[in-house]
């Protein structure tokens, strides 16, 4: 199981890399947490991965990752739960609540949510992060193009 999460995880590291113009990762330290978080094009992970956590691959279907840790040492920030809830919306303001999956391996956990998109559209992305002990929940939103493959 840690070599598929090593592989989503590649996968998605990979993903940013590839797609630096038109994929957005990114990070917020809200306190003592670091939120960590990215959207791209769900065609972008290993076949194996997304049939292992039931993501689905397609041109047009995009991810949004997150993952909260606690702040510290960058070898040293264990990973740690959260509630994540959020919406997408088009440039015609229709909008979608997304779903996350959790993901949890050995001492990483992440957030999964998939979504459909309009090519070559601008798509808002807002979720927010509520984590035990954090003074008020944390919204982030960023907007972001996404290309059919």
């Amino acid at each position: 199981m840690y070599t598929t999460i090593k592989s989503l995880m590649l996968s998605l590291v990979g993903a940013v890399f590839l797609l630096a113009n038109t994929a957005t990762a990114a990070e917020k330290k809200v306190g003592d947490y670091i939120i960590y978080y990215n959207a791209f094009n769900s065609s972008f992970l290993q076949p194996d991965v997304a049939s292992t956590y039931k993501i689905p691959r397609s041109g047009l279907t995009a991810i949004l990752n997150v993952s909260v840790h606690k702040a510290g040492e960058p070898t040293q920030q264990p990973a740690v739960p959260a509630n994540i809830q959020g919406k997408v919306t088009n440039s015609l303001s229709q909008f979608k609540n997304l779903a996350f999956k959790e993901i949890k391996e050995e001492k990483a956990i992440y957030y999964i949510a998939d979504f459909q998109f309009r090519p070559e559209e601008d798509t808002s992305i807002e979720f927010t992060v509520k984590v035990p002990g954090m003074e008020r929940p944390e919204t982030i939103s960023f907007k972001q193009k996404f290309f059919a493959e």
